[in-house]
């Protein structure tokens, strides 16, 4: 059933058919719809397997099988879709199917989760987890919000709270699952990561929905990067002061700041503190980028 599960998800993998057919650079907008879908997948890939139940295990495939269907990739029911995933990751976190989950899904469509009758479940330890709530209680009373950056006037942030609710679960819940990985870093990169969590624990309350979801993004790359034990992108750096602009923004200043070829970069330290250190002699390497290529055939011509 293992090798079922394994052999769902590679099928439904964007990455697996290998590379695009088209070359080039990516220039397609972010969909945050699509991030989630491939988030969730990859959590799932690894929790299905390890259900501790041979019945679970047996009762997840049909629902990988339905939720992976080519109908729940349009754009009608992608958010149905990826409701769905989230509510089978909280449940199989638990290292059981329930609820609607304990029998095989419907032939026909899905119900809408709002209209199925959930039974009552105690509350999960992440929702218990006190974190994010102690830390926003221990900020100074003068303490100076991030500023909105998506919003350029107040009035509108305050219009802008109808995702509130399930932004806030999402963070609590990607917070909880960050911090025994944060716990094994080494100090440098764990001081800073406790910056970022604080900072993005301010990200609460009064915040608008559209910092509640930027917050979101951020902590989502952090826990792929703490889960890995590596500190990689904006994480380098300690967290801003003023505002916190959009992930893909932030990435993209890292990256033209300090590229990965940068030999006095943190990915250049951890590449050769990994190899064998020679008896004679020294290391020795060569790093070609596209701009080095560019400027020097422009000296040519």
């Amino acid at each position: 059933r293992r090798k079922v599960v394994t052999k769902i998800f590679s099928m439904n993998d964007p990455d697996a058919a290998g590379p695009s057919s088209t070359s080039g650079v990516n220039t397609a907008k972010p969909d945050p719809i699509n991030s989630e879908f491939l988030y969730y997948s990859s959590v799932l890939r690894v929790i299905a397997l390890a259900l501790t139940g041979d019945v679970d295990r047996q009762l997840v495939i049909p629902w990988v099988r339905k939720l992976f269907r080519p109908e729940y990739h349009s754009a009608q029911f992608r958010e149905k879709r990826n409701k769905y995933l989230l509510y089978l990751t909280l449940t199989l976190l638990n290292d059981e199917c329930y609820g609607i989950f304990r029998i095989a899904p419907p032939s026909g469509p899905l119900p809408e989760l709002q209209s199925i009758e959930h039974e009552e479940q105690p509350m999960a330890q992440w929702e218990l987890d006190p974190m994010w709530r102690d830390s926003v209680a221990a900020l100074p009373a003068d303490f100076q919000y991030l500023s909105c950056a998506v919003h350029e006037f107040v009035m509108d942030c305050e219009k802008d709270h109808d995702l509130d609710v399930i932004l806030d679960q999402e963070f609590q819940f990607f917070l909880f699952l960050a911090r025994p990985y944060a716990s094994l870093l080494n100090s440098d990169d764990q001081t800073k990561i406790a910056a970022w969590l604080q900072t993005l624990c301010t990200i609460s309350g009064r915040s608008c929905s559209s910092m509640k979801a930027i917050r979101n993004d951020y902590m989502m790359a952090l826990l792929g990067y703490v889960h890995d034990l590596r500190v990689a992108g904006p994480f380098r750096e300690y967290p801003p002061w003023t505002t916190l602009r959009p992930l893909m923004e932030a990435a993209k200043w890292s990256a033209e700041t300090k590229p990965i070829t940068d030999p006095t970069g943190h990915e250049a330290n951890e590449f050769l503190a990994a190899l064998p250190i020679p008896q004679d002699g020294a290391f020795c390497y060569i790093a070609l980028t596209g701009d080095l290529i560019d400027g020097a055939v422009s000296q040519m011509q």
